[in-house]
Order: structure tokens, then sequence, then C-alpha cells
């Protein structure tokens, strides 16, 4: 059965193939895609990637690659939906540093080595300011359909969300804030995910001394 939980490690898995093609402002959104490959392929192949030292530099050029091709802000909103209009803008800004700091520490601290899974690129589609691509990873004996979704935004193609085997990354989460919003506040949905970093800051901090 597939796990909700792979959904952003596929994410990263489906970027990790293909090369830039074209300059951004005339890149299409499955260029788009694979100009991001690029630059993660180059971190991950880098031997610090693998340095206990240098993890937190390692994460630190990850995240900032990812910022560039997914708009974190409309990710947090999307995964908030209708009580986002609602917030107050710091509220909202408070939300969407959380948010990716939840992101980081669940998977990019978690992200393997690069091992040359294969990427299949299949089509895209798109509609006005909005698009989709599809694509195929091939992992072993393993296919997984993953679908990236794309909008133009201050005139470049952004990720804000993406479909693997039918999940999405956006609606996990909505499902899960809902059950924060339905009954409490926008702060204590702060208060929660804040929560979650801080105990897998933990749970990180007792393997490093276990190991250590």
């Amino acid at each position: 059965m597939f796990s909700k939980r792979l959904i952003p490690s596929l994410f990263l898995l489906c970027l990790l193939a293909g090369s830039a093609s074209a300059a951004l402002a005339n890149q299409t959104p499955m260029e788009r895609i694979k100009a991001a490959a690029s630059e993660l392929i180059e971190i991950l192949s880098d031997p610090d990637m693998q340095d206990p030292a240098k993890h937190d530099a390692t994460i630190s050029r990850l995240r900032a690659t990812a910022e560039k091709y997914i708009d974190f802000r409309q990710v947090t909103m999307l995964s908030v939906g209708r009580p986002w209009l609602k917030m107050s803008q710091q509220v909202q800004s408070d939300l969407t540093e959380a948010f990716i700091q939840l992101l980081e520490r669940t998977y990019l601290q978690r992200i393997p080595v690069y091992e040359g899974q294969d990427v299949e690129y299949t089509k895209q589609l798109i509609s006005g300011k909005k698009a989709k691509v599809f694509t195929v990873i091939v992992d072993k004996d393993k296919k997984i359909l993953v679908e990236f979704r794309l909008k133009i935004i201050q005139e470049q193609w952004m990720i804000y969300d993406v479909v693997a085997e039918g999940v999405s990354l956006v609606g996990n989460y909505r499902s899960q804030f809902a059950q924060v919003l339905n009954d409490g506040s926008p702060e204590e949905l702060l208060k929660m995910i804040r929560e979650r970093v801080e105990g897998l800051d933990k749970t990180e901090d007792d393997k490093d001394q276990v190991n250590s």
C-alpha cells in the first residue's frame, strides 16, 4: 500500500533526473522541473553530503534550492485551506516558516543519496497560468506515477503541489490541519507544527548522541 509519507521524498527523487534546457524566461513547466533537477543533483553528488560535520550546511543548500522552484507560501495556503483567508499576515508568515521547517525536518534531513533512479517525463498539460507535469519514477522493479502541479508566479512556473499515486501532498496536510482548525485557532495550529518540529529536532539529537 502506498504511504502518504513517501510523497515529498518521491517528489525530490523525481527532481533528481534531467537537466536544465532553457533560460528561465523561456522555460516550459517540464523544463522548469528539469532545471531544479540539475541543481539538486549537484548538491546531492557533493561529497559534503555525507560529511556529518557539514550536514546543516547541506540542508541549508537544499532548502535554498527548493525555495527557488517551490512556492512554499502557496503550499502552506492550500494546505491550510479557507481559514487562511481570515488569518493576519503575521500568522500567515509564521505558519509558512513553521511549515517549511516541518517539511525540512521530515524530509530534507532524510533525503537519500542519489543513486541514479530513472525518471520518465511523460507529458505536460498547460491551462492558462496553471500546468501539470506527469512523470514516472523507475526504481529497480517499482514504477510510481508522480504529477507536479505548477502555476505562474512572478512570471515563473512554480511548484505548488505534487501528487504521487493519486495522493496529494497538499491534500494530505490539509486533512491534518483541518483537525486542528475545526475546533481550534490558527495559533493552535502554529503551536502544533512548532511542537512537531521540536520533536523531530529532539529525535535527531538523540540519534546523534547514540552514534557519537
